[in-house]
């Protein structure tokens, strides 16, 4: 295999803890608890944390560009994955690749201090 080809294993292993999947995603952590509630997002777990692989960091921008510049509810999302996962659709056929990687690196320039402020402002005092 080609080494500057990720292999699917190195996509799918866990490794972030929420805060920094939510770092890497440009959103608050408690967005991905919402997205695994929603039945969207399935992080693995270990000693009771979820532990998110570079797969699902993907889906979160995904799922975060439907939602913001498409419009989509979640239950559409929903949808659309659950299409996906049966072969039915892809999709990245029904937008450009680059306009959800676009997506994602607009958000982190333009949302990285109102994600510092909004962590602040909206700290849960229970820790979540």
């Amino acid at each position: 295999m080609p080494s500057g080809v990720p292999r699917r294993d190195a996509l799918t292993r866990p490794r972030y803890i929420i805060s920094i999947a939510a770092e890497l995603a440009s959103c608050h952590p408690r967005t991905l608890r919402i997205y695994e509630e929603e039945g969207l997002l399935c992080p693995q777990r270990r000693n009771n944390l979820r532990l998110y692989s570079e797969a699902d960091i993907k889906r979160v921008r995904i799922i975060r560009f439907l939602t913001t510049r498409q419009r989509v509810n979640l239950a559409g999302v929903r949808v659309i994955l659950q299409l996906e996962a049966l072969g039915k659709i892809r999709v990245y056929d029904l937008f450009d690749e680059d306009d959800v990687e676009r997506f994602a690196e607009d958000t982190d320039e333009t949302h990285e201090p109102e994600l510092a402020a909004s962590s602040a402002e909206g700290a849960d005092p229970r820790g979540n």
